[in-house]
């Protein structure tokens, strides 16, 4: 595994670099303390999103590029790469200059869960990357064909009486809709022999698949999930929360509807090289923290599917939010046997 060690964060202006790059940093620090210069606001903001088009983290994503553009008085580039799970933006964002410029829209899969579902990954992510901001938590959604059962008991029923192949769709393999249906089937005491996982290139390549019929089940972020249960293209079961969405308050959550106690869901947040600097990532978590409190952008991830998250984090907690995250889910996953191909 190929590791990059941090930088010390309580140097960060000592370490051995070039006097372009030196420059390219006092500038970064000046840039985000005061009003930009014309050259930096030309070149646009890289937000690299660990996820494919359409999926939970993108959609969120340019939702909060479009609101934080005008108030930081130049474009944000949204741009995707959700190759190897998302593993390869991490291994573009580690690799970045710290400087601010170029930044990673994560979810617990790539900088949480990854380490336990693969042999390798191109960077230890632990310690290429830091925290900045935490922007929203979204649980999954049990999702069935609208033909489907209409119910988690009839559900349950069924998978535990028929045996015999039962296809289950997830994004790509690794991702939090794989872990979380496994999770689902071993809770459910569906048995392992009777499910067929499906990956796909992207969580929206299977709900297409799943309201086609093709698939039993899948989980889905409630994000991307609600608003096909509001056409009536499939059927949400239950929420995988801890109580019901404020914005679908007639969806039980998976405990109500039948299955105590499971909870599983995803997270997005801003990170950004372990190098970059303490006043960069104040700066930016500044700029984040006052965007996220306005009430517009708040109500619409609310109402799109987002559990309120209660109090901001600063760049420091997002960091130990990350740690206590890996504590969880790194053992469940492996004592599961989850791996990814």
């Amino acid at each position: 595994m190929t590791t990059i060690p941090p930088p010390p964060r309580t140097q960060p202006l000592l370490l051995p670099v070039s006097p372009g790059r030196r420059g390219l940093l006092a500038a970064a620090l000046f840039g985000l303390a005061a009003p930009r210069g014309a050259h930096a606001q030309d070149r646009p903001l890289r937000l690299v999103v660990a996820s494919a088009a359409g999926a939970n983290a993108d959609v969120v994503a340019r939702l909060l590029a479009a609101a934080w553009e005008p108030s930081l008085g130049r474009r944000v580039l949204v741009e995707n790469q959700p190759a190897a799970a998302g593993s390869l933006a991490v291994e573009a964002v580690a690799r970045a200059a710290p400087d601010g410029e170029t930044l990673l829209f994560g979810t617990v899969s790539q900088l949480v869960m990854n380490p336990a579902l693969f042999d390798s990954l191109p960077v230890d992510v632990e310690r290429a990357i830091r925290g900045i901001a935490f922007v929203n938590r979204v649980p999954m959604a049990l999702c069935v064909p609208m033909a489907g059962e209409p119910d988690l008991p009839a559900f349950l029923g069924r998978m535990r009486m028929e045996h015999g192949p039962t296809q289950y769709g997830s994004g790509p393999a690794g991702t939090t809709t794989h872990v979380v249906g496994a999770r689902f089937a071993l809770a459910a005491e569906i048995a392992r022999g009777d499910l067929v996982h499906v990956p796909y290139q992207s969580s929206a390549l299977a709900l297409t698949d799943l309201m086609a019929g093709r698939l039993t089940f899948m989980f889905d972020a409630a994000v991307t999930a609600l608003p096909h249960h509001r056409a009536g293209r499939l059927r949400i079961l239950g929420i995988a929360a801890e109580r019901r969405l404020p914005s679908a308050p007639d969806i039980p959550t998976l405990s109500e509807a039948g299955l105590p106690g499971f909870t599983g869901g995803t997270w997005n947040s801003i990170a950004a090289p372990s190098g970059l600097p303490d006043p960069i990532a104040a700066s930016l978590n500044a700029q984040l923290t006052a965007l996220l409190a306005r009430a517009g952008l708040r109500d619409r991830l609310e109402a799109m599917g987002s559990e309120p998250i209660g109090r901001a984090m600063s760049p420091a907690d997002v960091d130990a939010f990350y740690a206590a995250e890996r504590a969880v889910w790194i053992p469940a996953i492996r004592s599961a046997g989850i791996r990814a191909p």
